[in-house]
């Protein structure tokens, strides 16, 4: 196997998640304020960093002590889709912008334009309709020799609206979103023959209910809606192209007390193959309850998943989480989690655009993630996070760069048992729209079989990202970031992937009070990277382009 550098791609273009961030202004309260001032063209358009964290903890929240202004971005996860979640009981307020648009272009045709509008129909009905485009088509560096390039070329467009209506006691809300994505793979060699390109389509529709009346003596929240992948070229030894599955989702509880409460959220997917792969459910169960003071919050709860088939049984993991708070801005928590992870079409690409299966996937089942950890803010506006844990995960997913019978570049993924120790250090500074600084560093200790270990290739074993934002002008902000990532050679190939190793700068100038131009350079170490995708990245690039709210 050749040697591959590794490296991380970010895309912001991903609107949907960063749009809803930028509408909304949290409820204000003399003892702390949170002003959402707005989120700038996050990151990079096609390139920076998908670092490969663990599942993301729900950290416990510390006191702010001080008023504080929100301008950090909200990085999302990359390849990711709109996903179907409950609607939520609180609408945004009235007084915030109901329409955002941004557009940004640049070297290598790096393309982003997103849009979305929130519409208040009436007191009762609200609409809500998002669109996004992003990609890019130009030269990147190739797997197989680095002299030469590679003409990629992916583009994603997504769609998605979504209507909500007041009763009297629930909220009813319809919606769907559908996405288009088309890309090409690369060629193993100058003389690789076969089907080069691509094309996804990606749709659902659902349907839900929510309570909206604590007099109620139970509350709920279910949702419900058919999804659909489609992939429009086979590729080799795949010949499955279709996937069509069932959603259904919700959670129903009752307070025993002011303190106490008790409930059961569900899950059941059914999927559905036109060829290849196997038919099954997925039903996932986790009941809970729940205690909650001013000093502590204890959640005790487990999770019960059955499957009908490619893995059948019934699995079961702890839920438990314990917080306790102390000298008014110290929370020390306890976390003990797990279940059953989906391995749909939808879930790998997720994972990377390009992936490749040999043989139908299993769902991972993680029967064990404990992490201890503490959350303080010692200082006005700083804040820091400490924690260490261990994750135990059948049916982990490992990708590999391979090559198949068509002579392309896959991103190949594979399966096996693997643990995992981590440990971490976040720190963050902000003081109000002047400075805003981030450091998160993590350690990871894989563990798989020794003749195995070869799919830690592109597994990370120290990753750490520090950005920092400041305002230098009265219109002008400045912001910069490094991202490191290590990995760890494999005895088996005796090889080692390059490390990321990505430095990025960026402006954004305030031209009215809803406009911002922005400017962006990516990758200005100019490395030839490839992230745990198993794709490369680009190398220098700049973007730019203008943000407007309204």
């Amino acid at each position: 196997m050749k040697k591959y550098t590794v490296a991380m791609w970010m895309l912001a273009g991903l609107a949907p998640a960063q749009v809803a961030f930028a509408q909304q202004q949290a409820n204000d309260s003399t003892l702390n304020r949170t002003v959402v001032v707005e989120n700038q063209y996050n990151p990079e358009v096609m390139d920076a960093s998908k670092i490969n964290v663990l599942p993301k903890m729900e950290e416990p929240a510390v006191e702010k002590k001080m008023i504080d202004y929100a301008t950090t971005t909200h990085p999302v996860s990359n390849w990711q889709d709109v996903a179907m979640n409950p609607i939520t009981k609180e609408w945004k307020q009235k007084g915030a912008s109901r329409g955002y648009f941004r557009a940004g272009y640049g070297t290598r045709g790096n393309l982003d334009v997103a849009g979305s509008y929130l519409w208040d129909i009436s007191s009762r009905d609200r609409l809500q309709v998002m669109a996004s485009s992003y990609g890019l088509n130009g030269k990147l560096p190739s797997l197989s020799d680095e002299q030469n390039k590679w003409d990629s070329r992916f583009y994603r467009t997504d769609v998605s609206a979504d209507y909500a209506h007041r009763f009297n006691k629930v909220s009813l809300n319809i919606g769907g979103n559908f996405a288009s994505q088309v890309f090409n793979y690369m060629p193993e060699d100058e003389d690789a023959t076969g089907l080069g390109r691509q094309h996804y389509t990606l749709g659902e529709g659902y349907i839900g209910l929510e309570s909206v009346k604590e007099s109620l003596p139970l509350q709920f929240r279910v949702q419900t809606g058919l999804r659909m992948f489609e992939r429009k070229h086979e590729i080799p030894l795949q010949p499955g192209s279709t996937e069509t599955s069932i959603h259904t989702e919700g959670d129903v509880w009752g307070n025993m007390s002011e303190q106490q409460q008790i409930g059961i959220a569900f899950a059941m997917d059914n999927q559905m193959y036109d060829a290849f792969m196997k038919d099954y459910t997925l039903l996932q169960l986790n009941p809970y309850y729940t205690l909650a003071s001013d000093d502590y919050k204890i959640r005790l709860g487990a999770h019960v998943d059955w499957q009908t088939a490619n893995g059948s049984g019934i699995k079961a993991a702890p839920d438990v989480k314990l917080e306790y708070l102390f000298a008014d801005s110290y929370v020390l928590y306890l976390h003990a989690k797990g279940g059953m992870k989906l391995n749909d079409y939808r879930a790998l690409n997720n994972i990377s655009p390009y992936w490749w299966q040999e043989t139908q996937l299993k769902s991972s089942y993680t029967p064990l993630d404990a992490s201890i950890g503490l959350k303080a803010s010692p200082a006005d506006n700083f804040r820091i996070n400490l924690y260490g844990g261990y994750r135990i995960t059948k049916n982990e997913l490992f990708v590999i760069p391979e090559s198949a019978s068509d002579y392309h570049y896959y991103a190949g993924l594979l399966q096996d048992k693997a643990k995992v120790g981590y440990g971490g250090l976040g720190l963050e500074y902000a003081y109000k729209d002047w400075l805003d600084m981030k450091l998160d560093a993590v350690y990871y200790a894989w563990d798989v079989s020794a003749e195995q270990d070869y799919l830690l290739l592109l597994k990370p074993q120290f990753s750490t990202h520090f950005s920092v934002r400041a305002k230098v002008l009265d219109n002008l902000f400045l912001e910069a970031g490094y991202c490191y990532e290590g990995r760890k050679k494999t005895d088996s190939w005796g090889q080692k992937a390059d490390p990321v190793n990505n430095l990025y700068a960026g402006a954004t100038y305030q031209l009215y009070d809803r406009i911002n131009i922005f400017a962006r350079l990516n990758n200005l170490l100019n490395k030839t990277y490839v992230t745990e995708a198993g794709y490369p990245s680009q190398q220098f690039h700049a973007a730019g382009g203008v943000s407007i709210r309204f």
